[in-house]
């Protein structure tokens, strides 16, 4: 048990770290999990930031009627919840294809080496 917290795999010759053990697949689950919610938080606050400085400085574009009462800042104030929707539906569908494999890949083998 005393192998195990402090960080080796529990055979001979297997250094941690080394390709294959649990810390470096943990290692690749927290790169691809940094990637992709720096990916989707720069989508969201950049389309956030250019709905604001439309708002901003193109009062007249935000301001053109579309249909009645409804005018192209009400159709992209809408907007910013459909893509808040998209991209956390994004999210979910690149988790449950890259990232929970090695999760559940990692929490099988913590069960193994934990005896639960």
């Amino acid at each position: 048990m005393v192998d195990y917290l402090e960080g080796t795999t529990g055979r001979r010759g297997v250094r941690p770290g080394a390709p294959g053990t649990a810390e470096a697949r943990f290692a690749v689950l927290r790169r691809r999990y940094a990637a992709y919610t720096a990916v989707l938080v720069v989508l969201f606050l950049g389309w956030y930031a250019a709905y604001l400085l439309l708002s901003v400085f193109a009062r007249d574009l935000m301001a053109v009627r579309v249909a009645g009462a409804v005018n192209v800042g009400l159709l992209l104030g809408i907007g910013q919840f459909a893509t808040t929707f998209l991209l956390a539906w994004a999210f979910v569908r690149c988790a449950e294809r890259r990232l929970d494999p090695i999760a559940d890949e990692l929490r099988l083998r913590a069960g193994e080496v934990g005896g639960r």
